[in-house]
């Protein structure tokens, strides 16, 4: 009889800690479903799911996750992901159950196809993508940490090698590690837009927001997003694409908005190629160390290969250094030779450390072709001016020269960026009501990324308060009076 009971008591006991595998037979799944398919490892609370063990969702089957409601995971648990994710609901949030208990996060293995949409992931262990079928749009990724046999070791979302990935309109918010990441000899593909970044690598690790491997000859793709650093992070870079043990790296960074990090765009390895065009850069110091960081964009390569990155457009204001070229790099500024032409436009403005203004510092041997450029903003400049706030040949015979005439440089420059619109959105991320600090009347509109206005009105010069109602995600703030519009991204979380 005794024995009887213990071995009863043993199995209830496995029963109550039993984590749940699908049966990989083609079954859909909701979290209702979910819940009645494992009891005891999902419960359905009401208000909020509970998950306390693992669950995989084998490579047949599927979870659709209709439901608007929060997802609480006990400390340790991980979602495994290896046939069909997706949601269709308008908010889900997957939380901790304890706070200070992290779970481990989620894992979309190779085998999985993932749809995620509108959906909050919080203070977990983050997410693995092992799959290259992984579309996010309007997603808040934040709080979410590193942690032995967690998700991912150093990012928010981790990247095995995949390829044509998308994430977009979401917001990546002060989680432990980089925003993304992937390893070093890892080829990585896909495409980072229309997203926003603030104060990720809380760790304050020498790490930047964006921190991929190189991009194979498929590329991987940066472009209309806005990474905004933490002043008080000084460790903390903005992007870094690099292939420093070798691979195709082929990078697109356009059209970003960099701000406030160590420094700013980082691009590593000979064998990269690609553009990176019309960024604003500006005031990427905060370590204040001109020997360790600070670079508006930074090339570095080492061997024979050739660089070949294309730089036009960009609007390089207030770093320690304009632009740096270290080791074997190369790129191409502007230049009118048959086969390598390129507009140049590319704009400084006091990048300045230790009283001296550097707009580019040629550290190589390679000479550079950079024509067609606004080297001083504002300022009419001379030859001898243009010659200040470049280092090359002229200053060290170890270096190549760079050849920068002609240029261009006279009037100021109009940029409509929200900074020089003299327009300020405070805080940032925000739970719905957030200041609007404006120097002028005029109005503004806020929509979500379908276009559908969630706000209009009109501002006052000075102080503005702003109430949105409108669930979590990324929206478009546009401003516009008589004279100028501008356009940022705002957050709620």
């Amino acid at each position: 009889m005794k024995k009887t009971l213990s071995l009863i008591a043993v199995m209830a006991y496995l029963g109550a800690f039993a984590q749940f595998t699908s049966p990989n037979t083609g079954v859909t799944y909701n979290l209702t479903s979910l819940a009645q398919a494992a009891p005891g490892t999902v419960t359905n609370n009401g208000d909020h799911f509970l998950i306390s063990q693992n669950v995989t969702i084998s490579a047949n089957d599927k979870l659709i996750i209709d439901e608007n409601t929060i997802v609480k995971l006990n400390k340790d648990v991980m979602l495994y992901i290896f046939g069909t994710y997706q949601t269709n609901s308008p908010q889900l949030i997957y939380t901790t159950n304890v706070e200070g208990e992290a779970y481990k996060g989620i894992r979309f293995e190779d085998t999985s196809t993932v749809d995620i949409k509108n959906t909050t992931i919080e203070k977990g262990g983050g997410m693995r993508v092992n799959t290259s079928n992984f579309v996010m749009n309007n997603c808040i990724i934040r709080k979410n940490v590193t942690m032995s046999g967690g998700a991912t070791s150093s990012a928010a979302i981790q990247f095995g090698s995949v390829n044509n990935t998308l994430i977009k309109n979401s917001g990546f918010i002060e989680n432990y590690g980089s925003a993304l990441g992937s390893g070093a000899n890892i080829s990585v593909s896909g495409t980072i837009d229309s997203n926003y970044f603030y104060g990720n690598n809380t760790s304050n690790q020498n790490r930047p927001q964006i921190n991929m491997g190189p991009g194979g000859t498929a590329g991987i793709v940066i472009t209309n997003n806005e990474i905004i650093g933490n002043r008080n992070l000084t460790m903390t870079g903005g992007i870094s694409a690099s292939a420093l043990i070798g691979g195709a790296n082929n990078v697109k960074i356009e059209y970003n908005i960099i701000r406030d990090n160590r420094y700013g765009i980082t691009v590593a390895g000979n064998s990269s190629y690609g553009t990176v065009t019309r960024n604003i850069i500006e005031n990427n110091n905060t370590q204040n160390n001109p020997l360790q960081g600070g670079s508006g964009i930074n090339f570095i390569g080492s061997g024979t290969a050739v660089m070949d990155i294309k730089v036009s457009g960009n609007q390089v204001r207030g770093n320690l250094w304009g632009v740096t070229l270290q080791g074997t790099a190369q790129a191409n500024f502007g230049s009118d030779i048959p086969g390598k032409e390129n507009e140049g436009k590319n704009i400084f403005k006091n990048n300045i450390n230790e009283g001296k203004v550097y707009a580019l510092y040629n550290n190589t041997p390679n000479n550079i072709e950079a024509k067609f450029n606004c080297w001083r903003e504002g300022e009419l400049s001379n030859d001898a001016m243009v010659e200040d706030v470049i280092t090359h040949q002229v200053d060290d015979t170890a270096y190549g020269v760079v050849n920068f005439k002609p240029y261009n440089c006279g009037a100021v420059q109009a940029v409509t960026d929200l900074q020089k619109a003299k327009l300020q959105v405070y805080p940032n991320p925000s739970q719905g009501t957030f200041n609007l600090k404006s120097e002028s009347e005029g109005n503004v509109v806020i929509t979500d990324f379908s276009g559908r206005t969630v706000y209009s009105g009109s501002v006052i010069k000075g102080e503005n308060k702003i109430n949105l109602k409108a669930t979590a995600g990324v929206y478009i703030l546009n401003y516009q009076n008589e004279t100028a519009k501008s356009s940022t991204k705002i957050v709620i979380q």
